[in-house]
């Protein structure tokens, strides 16, 4: 009894400096620092979902909004409980950097509490599979320092640092599944049906945050059915029921209500066309599943060399049935980011938690010391190699292969035909990095000067262009994030139009015909034909170019009005 009480306190020790450990590992990151290119379009909408009822808008208009992946409301809804928490701060707080600052505390705390209740998930783990052995051990004295290491692994890892108080739905969607998977843990371990309804209503709301999140929640659903069975714990199944039906009950009545738009034909659809929309070369999409691990891997490697051990084998099943949704998307060509396979974190803590267990174990216990030398040794590559390395390999492969093999490795050969060298350096420390792309810096103060100066500028209508694929001397690939974040900082109200409502921006159609008449005061376009510029003089509109440095317009005639390096703002005349 005293043994089982000193257990739970030393695992409440491990929680707390894990959970504060968590949240201030990666506190030098600033808001939209080293973040993914959706930050700035989710506080884009947060504005706008603070000012309108955009649920209602979403009952009341889902017939009329075009199906499929993109950006476009029904993109939007796929994460519309991410996009809700995000406005309920800008709606408290407005559209400033206080907000901003809000988001990133509570996103990093959704991360840390997140990766904390991950350790005590494996906790009831080992309970529900030691609750039926006979030599039942647990008395370990190394098994929360295994964990403790295993969580610490992650914290260090670069796609820890991707996901900790960014602005993408990852971090929610992660805390809801961890809090899902230790409810019904729980309510299996009481036989309790209440508990186990309320962890229908988890399972519900991972959907409600991120829809695709769903699957990896349902997938740790069957596979607690299956050890049910296998351990004949019969008595645990209207618990379990319990949880099927609450969730099926609300999943049901959300899509009533929001009818077509979460649709099972409509959202197997939408997974299809997303393939289509967002491709890429499969081992690149490969290796961004292994950065999603990141320093993980070392001690889980060590784990699955217990397979025979139960836990191990339900974490090794777990991850094989987590990876492969994910694989299956890579090979069929779809682009998998590390950010989307953040759920294998949950499988692979129980492997690394177990495997530095053991590592541990062989040194305190059995005087080895090449196990532990082994796998700091190998952490410490991973983690302190330069990532120029990488760069230098994927140039090497540019260069020297063929293109039949190239096709599987670069995106840019599948896309446009060639591959291109990459000559800028990354400084970056690890092997197991996300790419630039997936941590790209934006200087949110900048333009929040900029949005400010350009939105007070009077004029009822007026048209603001920017060069699409203009890049800065930093290497920015688009100006289109720094436009959301201008919006977001400048206009101080929507006008009453939700995201539902707005019209979508039509790249390939003139300027004038994105006209969406009395959403926003002023209407921003990537591009600018002639018959647009005979618009906006006859009827006298005010048109801006926003650019970066070294790129301009040279058919018209511009007058600076501000400069904030790197960043211009011109006025037509």
């Amino acid at each position: 009894m005293f043994e089982n009480a000193f257990q739970q306190i030393r695992l409440s020790y491990v929680v707390i400096v894990l959970f504060f450990l968590g949240i201030f590992f990666h506190s030098d990151l600033a808001p939209l620092e080293e973040t993914h290119w959706d930050s700035p379009i989710y506080l884009q909408l947060s504005k706008q979902a603070a000012e309108t009822n955009v649920l209602a808008d979403y009952h009341l208009y889902a017939q009329d909004i075009p199906l499929g992946a993109g950006d476009g409301a029904h993109w939007y809804f796929m994460r519309i409980g991410h996009v809700l928490i995000l406005g309920e701060i800008t709606r408290i707080l407005g559209n400033n950097e206080s907000a901003l600052i809000a988001m990133q505390w509570l996103y990093r705390i959704f991360m840390a509490l997140g990766l904390a209740l991950a350790v005590i998930l494996s906790h009831q783990l080992i309970k529900l599979f030691e609750d039926s052995r006979a030599d039942k051990n647990t008395s370990d004295s190394f098994g929360y320092i295994g964990y403790a290491i295993a969580a610490l692994s992650y914290i260090a890892s670069d796609s820890y640092r991707g996901l900790q108080g960014h602005f993408i739905s990852e971090p929610p969607a992660f805390l809801v599944l961890v809090l899902f998977a230790i409810t019904l843990l729980k309510a299996v371990e009481r036989r309790s049906v209440l508990i186990g309804t309320f962890s229908g209503i988890l399972l519900f709301l991972l959907f409600f945050v991120r829809v695709d999140a769903i699957l990896p929640g349902v997938t740790f659903l069957f596979l607690m059915f299956l050890t049910l069975l296998i351990l004949k714990k019969f008595n645990a199944l209207p618990a379990f029921i319990a949880t099927c039906l609450s969730s099926f009950a609300l999943y049901l009545l959300f899509a009533w209500w929001f009818h077509p738009l979460v649709n099972p034909q409509v959202l197997l659809e939408f997974s299809s066309s997303a393939k289509e929309v967002f491709f890429s070369a499969p081992l690149k999409s490969v290796f961004s599943i292994a950065i999603a691990g990141g320093l993980l891997w070392v001690g889980a490697c060590a784990g699955a060399m217990q397979w025979r051990k139960p836990v191990i084998l339900f974490a090794l099943v777990w991850l094989l049935l987590t990876l492969l949704p994910l694989l299956i998307d890579a090979f069929s060509g779809r682009a998998i980011q590390s950010r989307m396979a953040f759920h294998i974190v949950l499988p692979l803590l129980i492997l690394a938690g177990e495997g530095w267990q053991r590592i541990i174990n062989s040194w305190a216990k059995q005087k080895q010391m090449w196990p532990i030398l082994a796998s700091l040794s190998v952490m410490l590559v991973l983690a302190l190699v330069p990532y120029s390395i990488i760069t230098d390999m994927r140039n090497f492969a540019a260069r020297n292969l063929s293109p039949e093999i190239q096709k599987h490795f670069f995106t840019s050969i599948l896309k446009k035909g060639d591959v291109h060298l990459i000559e800028q350096s990354d400084a970056k420390l690890g092997l197991l990095v996300r790419p630039k792309f997936e941590r790209w810096t934006i200087e949110y103060k900048k333009i929040q000067e900029m949005g400010n100066y350009l939105y007070q500028l009077n004029s009822d209508i007026s048209y603001v262009t920017w060069g699409k694929y203009a890049e800065s001397s930093r290497g920015q690939h688009s100006l289109q994030s720094y436009v959301d974040l201008m919006r977001y900082f400048g206009e101080k109200k929507s006008r009453g139009v939700s995201f539902v409502l707005e019209k979508k921006v039509d790249e390939s159609t003139r300027c004038t015909s994105n006209f969406p008449q009395s959403s926003q005061s002023i209407i921003h376009c990537p591009t600018l034909t002639t018959s647009d510029i005979e618009f906006f003089r006859k009827n006298n509109y005010p048109l801006y170019i926003f650019t970066v440095e070294g790129y301009v317009i040279p058919e018209i005639k511009l007058k600076k009005l501000l400069s904030v390096p790197p960043f211009s703002l011109y006025e037509a005349t």
